[in-house]
């Protein structure tokens, strides 16, 4: 783990690159331990407390490439959480359908179906990693088989 303070950067654009977003944290808080880019977001590593107040202060909601880029403190996950990430899952699946399916093998603490970013696809979050076990025939796609369905 590199030391000093992680900071989560949201909304970023596909085009921004990690060597952009170092010189533009450096530019305002100083020297850049790190920038770990994935799709959209990425996490950049201060040096400390002050630096990364600075950069939050002047760069949340700052323009790169024509989006307003979101710069907060870093959240650890609670390390006792299980996040099931669903694929394939039909254009018409709600949430609502998902939280069903999953309910049946426990609680569901969290349940979303993202679209519009090509193909649908869900997660469900139980609260112990002890339960999750599903099955997935219970909100079928349309059209196709699901691997639930197959020999």
């Amino acid at each position: 783990m590199r030391p000093g303070i992680k900071l989560f950067v949201g909304n970023v654009p596909e085009e921004a690159t990690a060597e952009e977003l170092s010189e533009l944290f450096a530019g305002v808080a100083g020297p850049v331990l790190g920038v770990a880019l994935m799709k959209q977001f990425a996490f950049v590593h201060l040096r400390d407390e002050a630096a990364a107040a600075r950069a939050i202060s002047q760069l949340n909601g700052h323009q790169l490439h024509g989006r307003r880029i979101v710069v907060e403190p870093s959240r650890p996950r609670p390390t006792n959480t299980c996040k099931i990430f669903v694929g394939n899952v039909s254009a018409a699946c709600t949430s609502g359908e998902l939280r069903s399916l999953f309910q049946q093998y426990g609680p569901v603490v969290e349940c979303d179906v993202v679209k519009g970013t090509g193909p649908a696809a869900g997660a469900a979050r139980p609260p112990p990693p002890s339960s999750a076990r599903a099955r997935g025939d219970s909100c079928p796609e349309r059209g196709r088989a699901s691997p639930s369905e197959l020999p």
